[in-house]
């Protein structure tokens, strides 16, 4: 397994997986989550992304295949915070024939790795509750829980 930084010809591997991503996880989980988004928008994001020096695109391949992204970007805190800059891991996928490989693990590595050396105070990232995968990963790999987010939906069906 390989993990390293995409670039621009990554684009489609990485638009493909984010369609994969949004299909399975937040599709799956987030009525509100707009499915057709990375269809729509996720060359230009990942483009945008690419291009800027406070985030991180990686890929991870196998045997020559992209098998797994990982996106990643760094925020300054809020004004009722003291001031520090943090690492937001803001999307991970890894195609089900590559799981248990250690895609996930590395790319997660990787990007706490690019947290330090942009001395960042903390990494952190946000997974829905019900993906028990995703909360063993993100627990494995030093995240701990620090707030829970809760939802009354008040739309109509």
């Amino acid at each position: 397994m390989i993990v390293e930084p995409a670039t621009t010809v990554d684009i489609d591997d990485v638009v493909r997986l984010q369609i994969a991503l949004f299909d399975e996880d937040a599709g799956t989980h987030d009525s509100f989550t707009d499915p057709a988004w990375p269809r729509e928008h996720g060359h230009d994001d990942i483009t945008t992304l690419l291009a800027n020096d406070d985030a991180i695109v990686l890929v991870a391949r196998h045997d020559g295949s992209t098998v797994g992204f990982l996106v990643g970007y760094t925020t300054p805190a809020s004004e009722t915070r003291r001031p520090a800059t943090y690492a937001e891991l803001r999307s991970l996928y890894v195609e089900p024939g590559a799981r248990r490989t250690g895609a996930a693990t590395a790319l997660v590595e990787q990007f706490v790795g690019w947290a330090r050396d942009h001395d960042c105070a903390a990494a952190h990232v946000s997974h829905y509750a019900a993906n028990d995968g995703a909360s063993a990963l993100y627990e494995r790999a030093g995240f701990r829980a620090l707030s829970l987010q809760r939802r009354c939906d008040l739309a109509d069906d």
